[in-house]
């Protein structure tokens, strides 16, 4: 499928030079408030009239007459400084079929083949993956399915951070757990980790090391760094096999690469990239510290990168595993994160020039905050009072397509809020159920087709150049948003803007509702029931492959 504004404004361009005006750096080319001026518009008289020193209208009636014809375009006209553009419908009926047969994204082939790596969720493994973890992995695996359908070769990329102080407090919270289940008295520090799971774990690594070493732990083992060392170890190696088996199982993402902090460390990367930063003269010592100059590039202030004490600060293994990222040669880098790490990013960006990188190979996207609500009122996330608090709690209550659909509904950027009465509705309130019934509705459109002997396959595709034009309104309406696909693809492709997705869903979803129930298909004459089915069948391909994108459900029946 052609990319419509992008073509329009291409023929723009041609009408500029034409009429010997200089072309702006972008030729905007939109969709009108009003549909009485076409379904595209371009506000490009204004935006020259300044520079060309002539009214508006007079460079609007220039490029008129200079653009060329061609057959999607049926009608041009200028309007003050805008030119209005209205669409052939012979064209887009004429074209129905090779929507049904084709490769809907063949023809943007914006990735050419290029790789694109995108990590994201990488929690710690030091507890089970939370419904912020899970948001920022629906929209990141979101984005992956776009790029993988304009062309992009995809690596998506859990990164593990296995190593560290927080590893060592995992082990050390076990180890009090499994001291205090053996009966000891013992003291449990504010900073260690206190959830329920860690209770089990303690339990279950107990029992493993009774059965297999036939031993108990002591208080004095709190002191022995080996003995901790074991059981952050082991403790890992369970929470990270929760977390692979959730990520698959649950959230339905297959990770292609998990790279791990402590490898990195143990493989000397992350000594590597410090020794890098030191022989690029970027880093210097005070107060007993090392410092990176990432003021020198665009952050605010410098930051540590080796403590006084000689361990790495968070941020050196960061820019380590980022390092071994652009030394795998990706064309481009996706990092998600947290709101909560919003200084992340220029450290980072600094960090990577500093190291003599691309920095704008690299894009941190922050992921907002997700708040649940029930009855109006918002739910405290607590395991101990029975709320939802991982992600597969949340998806037992309302359903995998409506947890996701709903987790990006919204900028990545910005506060959710999760309202979960809806999100289980069979309504116009429920987003997926309304974009899904849509699916459902043109489905059985072409079954009872179908069983009137009308078409032999549900798939069947019928020639339509010898049947009456397609004029009804809604067909018409329905025919535009088909034709709006590969531009709302192309534009998430280079803005990241997932959320769009849902909402172009959500158009298509509502041009069809409207065709359903005021065009009789079935009850139309022969000739134009052909032209009437093939549009049928061509808003099926266009709406089962945006919920494919989406990574939701094609439901036969609802």
């Amino acid at each position: 499928m052609i990319d419509l504004k992008k073509a329009l404004a291409e023929d723009i361009a041609i009408g500029l030079e034409g009429a010997g005006f200089i072309k702006p750096d972008k030729i905007v080319v939109e969709k009108p408030d009003d549909p009485a001026r076409g379904q595209y518009a371009s506000p490009i008289g204004f935006a020259l009239a300044k520079r060309m020193k002539k009214q508006p209208a007079e460079i609007v009636e220039a490029i008129v007459s200079h653009m060329p014809k061609k057959e999607y375009i049926g009608r041009i006209e200028g309007v003050g400084g805008f030119l209005n553009i209205s669409l052939n419908p012979g064209w887009m009926m004429a074209r129905l079929d090779n929507v049904i047969t084709d490769d809907l994204g063949r023809d943007l082939n914006i990735g050419k083949g290029r790789s694109v790596n995108l990590e994201f969720i990488s929690a710690n493994p030091t507890g089970p993956m939370t419904l912020a973890n899970s948001r920022a992995g629906f929209y990141a695996d979101t984005l992956a399915n776009v790029f993988q359908c304009v062309g992009y070769n995809v690596t998506r990329e859990y990164y593990v951070n296995d190593a560290g102080g927080q590893v060592r407090r995992l082990g050390e919270s076990v180890m009090r757990r499994i001291l205090e289940i053996q009966g000891e008295k013992i003291d449990f520090p504010e900073d260690l980790y206190r959830g329920e799971y860690i209770k089990d774990l303690a339990s279950r690594i107990a029992e493993e090391t009774r059965e297999n070493e036939g031993k108990e732990f002591e208080v004095g083992d709190l002191e022995d760094k080996e003995v901790l060392s074991n059981v952050s170890e082991r403790a890992v190696e369970v929470l990270l096999g929760n977390i692979k088996q959730d990520s698959k199982e649950i959230l339905g993402i297959d990770f292609d690469v998990w790279t791990s902090e402590k490898y990195l460390r143990e493989t000397g990367q992350a000594r590597a990239a410090l020794t890098a930063l030191r022989e690029k003269g970027v880093v210097y010592k005070k107060d007993g510290a090392e410092w990176l100059k990432t003021s020198a590039y665009g952050d605010s202030e410098d930051r540590v990168v080796v403590k006084s004490d000689g361990d790495f600060s968070y941020l050196m293994p960061d820019i380590a595993y980022h390092r071994d990222k652009y030394e795998r040669e990706y064309d481009k880098i996706f990092t998600f994160v947290g709101v909560d790490h919003q200084g992340l990013p220029p450290r980072l960006y600094a960090a990577m020039e500093a190291l003599g990188y691309d920095k704008k190979k690299l894009e941190i996207i922050l992921v907002g905050w997700m708040h649940l609500a029930r009855g109006g009122e918002k739910v405290t996330m607590s395991k101990r009072a029975g709320e939802i608090l991982t992600p597969k709690d949340l998806i037992d209550e309302v359903g995998y397509d409506a947890a996701r659909f709903g987790m990006i509904s919204h900028a990545a950027h910005t506060t959710l809020d999760f309202d979960l009465d809806s999100a289980k509705e069979k309504s116009e309130r429920n987003p997926v159920y309304y974009v899904q019934y849509a699916y459902v509705r043109l489905q059985s459109i072409l079954r009872k087709a179908k069983e009137e002997a009308v078409i032999k396959e549900v798939g069947e595709t019928v020639d339509l150049t010898n049947y009456p034009p397609l004029t009804h309104t809604l067909e018409l309406r329905l025919m535009e948003q088909i034709y709006r696909w590969p531009e709302v693809v192309s534009q998430v492709a280079k803005t990241h803007a997932v959320h769009e997705l849902v909402y172009y869903a959500r158009d298509l979803a509502t041009a069809v509702h409207a065709f359903y129930k005021n065009v009789p298909v079935l009850k139309s004459d022969k000739l134009m029931l052909q032209g009437r089915l093939q549009l049928v069948l061509a808003t099926r391909a266009v709406l089962g492959k945006m919920l494919d994108l989406l990574g939701v459900a094609k439901p036969e029946v609802m």
